[in-house]
C-alpha cells in the first residue's frame, strides 16, 4: 500500500473521535431536556436532531475500518500479527456501526427486538474494547517502533477494567446510591478511553508513516 494511502487512513483515527464527539455535542446542546448522569449516551439517538447522533455512530464505524486498516500497515513485525490489528480493529468498528443500525429503545417504553439487540452490541463492544486493547499492546511490546506506546496502551486497557469492576458495588453495596452516575460514567469511559487512546497512537502511526517514504 502506497504511503500516501497509509497516512490518509491513518488520518481516520484522529478524525473518527473528534467528529463522533463533536456531533454528540451539538445534539446535547439542542435536547435541554437530555440528563447526562441518568440517560445513556444511545438516547441521543432519540434526540429531536438524533440523525446526527446515528450519522457520529456510523462515521466511527465506517472511520474505524479504514483505521484498521491504516494502523495495521505500521503496527507489527509479522504478517500474523498484523492481521490480529487490524481484524480486531474492524471488529471494534463493526460493533460501533451496530449503534447506527440498532438503535436504542425511548425511555419509558418495553424493550423491542431492536433495543435488546442494541444491547447486545453494546455488551459485545464493552467486553471486546479492554481485550483489543490488551493485545495490541502485546503486539507493540513486539514491535521496537512502538515500544513507547505499550504502557499507555496498558494503562488504557487497565483503567477500562477497573471503572467495569465498580458495577457489582452499585447493585447492593456501599456505591449503591450512585448507581445512575456510575453507570453513565461507565459508558464514557467506554467511549473516551479509546478515542484519546486512538488519537495517540493515529500520532505515533503518522510518524511511522511518514518513514515509509522513498527517501
Amino acid at each position: 500500500m502506497p504511503p500516501s494511502s497509509v497516512r490518509i487512513l491513518i488520518l481516520a483515527g484522529v478524525v473518527s473521535p473528534i467528529v463522533s464527539w463533536g456531533l454528540s455535542v451539538v445534539v446535547i446542546a439542542r435536547w435541554p431536556s437530555y440528563d447526562p448522569v441518568a440517560q445513556s449516551i444511545s438516547l441521543l439517538a432519540n434526540a429531536p436532531l438524533g440523525w446526527l447522533q446515528t450519522l457520529a455512530f456510523a462515521l466511527t464505524g465506517a472511520l474505524g475500518v479504514a483505521w484498521a486498516l491504516g494502523l495495521s500497515a505500521v503496527l507489527g513485525v509479522t504478517a500474523l500479527a498484523r492481521g490480529s490489528v487490524r481484524w480486531l480493529l474492524v471488529f471494534q468498528a463493526l460493533l460501533g456501526f451496530g449503534f447506527a443500525l440498532l438503535p436504542t429503545d425511548p425511555d419509558g417504553i418495553p424493550v423491542s427486538t431492536i433495543g435488546a439487540l442494541h444491547l447486545i452490541d453494546f455488551y459485545l463492544y464493552a467486553l471486546m474494547m479492554p481485550l483489543t486493547l490488551v493485545a495490541l499492546g502485546l503486539v507493540m511490546r513486539r514491535d521496537p517502533r512502538w515500544r513507547g506506546a505499550v504502557r499507555p496502551t496498558l494503562v488504557a486497557a487497565t483503567t477500562v477494567v477497573v471503572s467495569s469492576a465498580l458495577v457489582p458495588a452499585t447493585v447492593d453495596g456501599i456505591l449503591t446510591p450512585w448507581l445512575g452516575l456510575l453507570e453513565r460514567l461507565l459508558e464514557r469511559l467506554y467511549v473516551a478511553i479509546p478515542s484519546v487512546w486512538q488519537v495517540g497512537a493515529a500520532l505515533v502511526a503518522l510518524r511511522l508513516a511518514r518513514e515509509l517514504e522513498p527517501s
